[in-house]
């Protein structure tokens, strides 16, 4: 009898050890992701939910999308939010929300509001305009990491030549010029790769693609995807993978869903300015060999 007992009670204790942290997880107040109708087909339904499981997990409290129409005035941006939840955990709102992120915030002061700005400089504060710039202590701002995403492009890059010292080709806006080309070079010379990049800031620059082995695309140059082939693409973008040509080899993600787990740690420690990495996409391409994709994935 008192080993039955003994047995009964390890197994309450096992049961309360497997309830216990779903019901404290489902206890905790969300972090909530502000996004408009027209992302979802762009990103993928399947990968919208893989993305929200996983920061979900690594958060320990569940987060969820905020879906708005694309024409929603700040108000309604307010009400549909509150109508997720009463008390969130913290609201993450892209660049193009930034007026409903100073517009909530006003009516949630005790709240944390996150705004991820994109891919500008360091000199340029883009949010400002809409949240009045002596305000923005009030806000968790962040842009995303251009070092850390051009360095990792310029190393993949590198790996994608296959030591055939070609050229590679990079689209970038004229205003990420500098800070962009800092970062890859530094990534081609710690390397020691004698490979020379040429950069595009307009698409009618580029010629052909003739002896590049690699093409960068961040911000222009959506055109090459229309004229060119069979050449490897590192591509700047959050698209659905399933929506890009088969040269694409690597996409580099920066959207709200990919940033929110580390925009939300660093909001909970207290981090108001910073920058959020991007988040690598590995794709097989087109006649890439394994080791050569195997290099690739090891850059993070």
């Amino acid at each position: 009898m008192k080993i039955r007992i003994e047995i009964l009670g390890i197994i309450v204790v096992l049961a309360l050890a497997a309830v216990i942290p779903t019901i404290v997880f489902l206890a905790r107040s969300p972090v909530l992701v502000v996004t408009d109708h027209s992302f979802i087909p762009l990103y993928g339904t399947a990968r919208i939910k893989g993305e929200l499981a996983r920061s979900s997990f690594s958060l320990f409290r569940r987060v969820k999308i905020v879906l708005i129409a694309d024409d929603s005035g700040d108000d309604i941006v307010r009400f549909v939010i509150e109508e997720t939840s009463k008390r969130p955990h913290s609201v993450i709102f892209p660049l193009r929300f930034a007026g409903a992120a100073r517009f909530y915030r006003e009516n949630h002061p005790r709240i944390p509001v996150i705004i991820l700005e994109g891919r500008y400089p360091e000199t340029e504060n883009p949010s400002f305009s809409a949240i009045e710039s002596n305000n923005a202590d009030d806000y968790f701002i962040y842009k995303t990491d251009i070092n850390t995403d051009f360095y990792r492009a310029g190393l993949a890059s590198a790996i994608l030549d296959r030591d055939k010292n070609d050229r590679i080709a990079v689209f970038l806006e004229t205003n990420l010029q500098i800070q962009a080309r800092e970062a890859f070079s530094q990534a081609l010379n710690d390397l020691e790769k004698p490979l020379q990049a040429s950069y595009f800031t307009q698409f009618s620059m580029f010629s052909g693609n003739s002896g590049f082995s690699c093409v960068v695309i961040s911000g222009i140059g959506a055109e090459y995807f229309e004229k060119y082939s069979n050449v490897p693409i590192i591509f700047f973008s959050w698209i659905d993978p399933a929506l890009v040509p088969v040269d694409v080899v690597l996409i580099l993600d920066d959207s709200p869903l990919a940033q929110a787990v580390e925009a939300v740690r660093m909001a909970s420690a207290g981090v108001t300015k910073g920058t959020v990495k991007s988040k690598p996409v590995f794709l097989p391409g087109s006649g890439i060999e394994k080791e050569i994709l195997r290099k690739i994935k090891r850059i993070r």
